[in-house]
C-alpha cells in the first residue's frame, strides 16, 4: 500500500496493450460510440424543421404614403419581417394571402418605431400591407414565395 491508503499495482505497458490499448473498454466500443454519435447527428440534421433558404429577417420601411421590403421573393417556410415607421402617424404591418386573407399582423407600430412579425409562409403570392393610421387597405407591396 501507498501512503495515503491505495494500493499501488505494477502493471507493465505491455499489458495494457495486449488489454486493448489501456481504455476500460478497449477500441471496439470507441468505434461504435462514435458511429452512433455520427448516426444521431445525421439523423437530427435529416429531421430538422426548418427549411434551407427559409426565415432570416426582412426590413420594411414604412412611411405615410410608401410600404417598401427590403425583398420580395422569399422560400417558403418561416419568414420574419421588421417594420421600421419612418412616418408621422402610427402604422401596422399585415401580411395578406389569397382573397385578402390575414397570414399575420403587427400593429401599433408607432413613429420612429419598429416591430417584428414572424410568419409561415407555403410557395404562393401574398402582400404585405403598410397602414398608416391604422385605416383602410393599406399600402400594399406584391411578395412571391417559392
Amino acid at each position: 500500500m501507498s501512503k495515503r491508503g491505495r494500493a499501488k499495482l505494477d502493471i507493465d505497458r505491455s499489458e495494457l496493450s495486449a488489454a486493448g490499448g489501456g481504455t476500460i473498454w478497449g477500441r471496439r466500443p470507441m468505434k461504435a460510440l462514435s458511429a452512433l454519435l455520427l448516426v444521431a447527428a445525421l439523423f437530427g440534421a435529416a429531421c430538422s424543421s426548418s427549411k434551407a433558404g427559409a426565415g432570416g429577417l426582412t426590413e420594411v420601411r414604412a412611411t405615410d404614403d410608401k410600404c417598401e421590403p427590403a425583398k420580395t421573393t422569399f422560400v417558403a417556410g418561416k419568414q420574419s419581417f421588421e417594420i421600421q415607421n419612418d412616418g408621422k402617424q402610427v402604422t401596422e404591418l399585415y401580411v395578406y394571402g389569397k382573397d385578402d386573407t390575414v397570414i399575420g399582423e403587427v400593429e401599433n407600430v408607432g413613429p420612429d418605431t419598429s416591430r417584428k412579425l414572424t410568419v409561415d409562409l407555403k410557395p404562393g403570392s401574398y402582400e404585405l400591407a403598410c397602414k398608416p393610421g391604422q385605416t383602410g387597405r393599406g399600402i400594399r407591396a406584391p411578395i412571391t414565395v417559392s
